[in-house]
């Protein structure tokens, strides 16, 4: 049975390798990521926001950006697309497409989302969310949230959402959500 699932995943890079010359596509490995794009070649509006992101989980290991990419491509042109890659080789079950525009990233949703992509597998594509979040911790519990704010008021300035202490072991730490 193992060699078996190294032929299939030798097969499928060799297809990766194999699309990537035929379409002359070029991948950027960086932090754990394989990454297709940047702006389209005829481009001429703003960076795409946040809401123009998805997420795409449920993705068999082996499966590529010679399947992925034009999947993702067929629902309007791709600003960005990024696989999370293992060390191994393989992919680790997720990535991220940034279209042009929300209403690109909308229609991708609604088109692909339980799509399947091989037998036993149906993708899960949802909007992408941005970490946002700043958590600070091991503060002195007489910590202030004007102390905190004027510490973090240089651009772009947090919003602070919330604050509360909790009790650790018999030390108060107030937590700062922005």
């Amino acid at each position: 049975m193992e060699a078996k699932s190294q032929t299939v995943s030798i097969k499928r890079v060799e297809a990766l390798d194999a699309w990537l010359s035929e379409t002359k596509t070029q991948l950027k490995q960086i932090n754990g990521q394989r990454k297709y794009g940047g702006p389209p070649e005829d481009w001429d509006g703003p960076t795409p926001g946040a809401r123009c992101e998805i997420f795409i989980s449920q993705i068999p290991r082996d499966t590529y950006e010679d399947v992925l990419i034009p999947l993702f491509s067929s629902v309007g042109p791709l600003w960005e697309f990024r696989l999370m890659m293992n060390f191994s080789g393989e992919n680790r079950g997720f990535a991220y497409a940034k279209y042009g525009t929300v209403d690109q990233a909308t229609n991708a949703i609604h088109l692909l989302h339980k799509y399947k992509l091989e037998p036993g597998c149906r993708l899960s594509v949802c909007r992408s969310r941005e970490k946002n979040c700043i958590s600070i911790g091991d503060l002195p519990a007489t910590t202030r949230q004007e102390d905190l704010l004027q510490i973090y008021q240089t651009p772009p300035k947090p919003r602070l959402r919330q604050i509360w202490q909790i009790l650790i072991g018999s030390v108060k730490v107030k937590c700062h959500v922005f």
